[in-house]
């Protein structure tokens, strides 16, 4: 049985970028790009509870010679704060990398130690309307369950940002997201 390393040291300059590039892409008011009707996701920051609209989300590949990585990124929205999560899943065959499964697990992310792909990107409201990032010091993300005939993903995540001292969880079901080959 083979082990691979997942080079997560490697993919984390890629999940940085597409939650800058998720982010700004903008505008006044957030509509949904693609409809999800069925989604549920709350998400609780400190004491306070948002339910969140879905706004987009993406699942992609990234081919090496020995197999590939899968990514996924869901991006939601509420009045009071924007979550973005990136999971970060593999190494797969290429038989495993053509179909949109994940593994079902908990998907961590630390700024100091050890990483399995899972990193949380919260946005909180400002005094000013706008939504400022906070900085995540750790994060996880569980899938528990992945409908691939529906594309839609159920599960929950947490985050801490411990220079701001704010943590938040949430919940999510039948959030959607779009597959490229």
């Amino acid at each position: 049985m083979k082990h691979y390393l997942v080079p997560a040291v490697n993919t984390l300059p890629l999940m940085a970028l597409l939650c800058i590039l998720l982010a700004s892409c903008q505008h006044g008011e957030d509509l949904p790009s693609l409809s999800c009707p069925e989604m549920q996701m709350v998400t609780t920051i400190g004491n306070t509870t948002s339910t969140m609209s879905f706004s987009r989300s993406l699942l992609f590949r990234e081919r090496t010679d020995t197999g590939g990585l899968k990514f996924l990124s869901v991006e939601t929205v509420s009045d009071s704060c924007r979550v973005v999560f990136n999971l970060t899943d593999g190494m797969y065959d290429e038989p495993g990398l053509r179909n949109d499964s994940l593994h079902l697990k908990t998907y961590t992310y630390t700024r100091q130690g050890a990483q399995s792909g899972g990193l949380v990107a919260v946005a909180v409201k400002n005094n000013n309307g706008e939504f400022t990032f906070l900085t995540t010091d750790s994060s996880s993300v569980t899938i528990r369950k992945m409908n691939l005939r529906s594309q839609t993903i159920s599960g929950s995540f947490y985050f801490v940002d411990n220079e701001k001292k704010i943590d938040g969880s949430g919940t999510f079901e039948n959030a959607c997201y779009v597959s490229l080959q």
